[in-house]
């Protein structure tokens, strides 16, 4: 029974790495869902259920530096926070402009705040 449930935990995790690195490679050309993150979270949660999802995604020529560098110091490039930040604001100016409801204009500037001081937080590479 014991085996069975590890079997199981190691499926439900590599199809929620799978997932998340579909969420990223959809945030990569939609400006409003980030990438990063989810690859992030699909390197963490490959971790043990797919290692070769796990070396494919650190290996990526494209993502895999920038995975690696958080995962090994919680570091980001300069340009990667550049880029991040301008489309962080720019995406939350425009739904604030178009939803013009005021509660959730105030929500959205809450959670743009945090997300930047975190960004902000994390060594530079």
């Amino acid at each position: 029974m014991k085996r069975e449930h590890g079997y199981i935990k190691r499926l439900f995790l590599t199809w929620a790495a799978l997932l998340c690195v579909l969420l990223g490679l959809i945030g990569a050309v939609l400006p409003v869902l980030p990438t990063t993150p989810f690859l992030i979270l699909a390197t963490v949660l490959s971790f043990n259920a797919s290692p070769s999802l796990r070396r494919w995604l650190l290996k990526h020529p494209l993502f895999g530096q920038t995975i690696r560098n958080y995962l090994r110091h919680r570091a980001i490039s300069a340009k990667a926070l550049r880029a991040a930040l301008i489309t962080l604001w720019c995406c939350i100016a425009l739904s604030i402009w178009l939803t013009q409801i005021v509660w959730l204009a105030a929500m959205l500037l809450v959670i743009a705040t945090s997300v930047s001081w975190y960004l902000l937080s994390l060594q530079r590479v």
